[in-house]
């Protein structure tokens, strides 16, 4: 099994108006797909990640590890692994981007659960305007 980690890229606290019990949780998760595509294919992880791909089921808990949500993962949808380089092409390295929207109860903690990988931690206040950036490494 190889270890997952967690990256937030939204700073700012989650502003959910009204004061209701439902957080809406957008989350990109990010998969190494090792392949070389167009941006915009879709895409499926690749070795150790194979079992990550369009329909695969995924949960998310509370830190007591209760299931406050579950779904399938959409199509993946492939991106530039290194936009800071000048590919001087239309296929170039990319990994395999799943965007996923889900409301969850209101809790500080939660985790992504995906079959064949550690869970992915993320906090509600990283939960912002911007989708959360979850990554899968190996």
């Amino acid at each position: 099994m190889k270890r997952a980690t967690w990256l937030g890229v939204a700073a700012a606290v989650a502003g959910c108006g009204g004061g209701g019990t439902e957080v809406e949780a957008r989350l990109e998760l990010v998969v190494p797909d090792n392949n070389i595509r167009a941006e915009g294919d879709e895409c499926a992880g690749a070795r150790p990640f194979r079992a990550i791909h369009r329909g695969t089921a995924f949960t998310i808990e509370d830190t007591a590890g209760a299931v406050v949500a579950e779904g399938e993962l959409p199509t993946g949808r492939a991106t530039n692994a290194d936009p800071n380089i000048d590919w001087e092409s239309d296929r170039f390295p990319t990994v395999c981007v799943f965007d996923v929207e889900v409301g969850l109860p209101e809790r500080a903690d939660y985790r992504l659960v995906l079959p064949a990988t550690l869970p992915l931690e993320f906090e509600r206040r990283l939960l912002g305007d911007e989708p959360l950036r979850l990554v899968l490494s190996g």
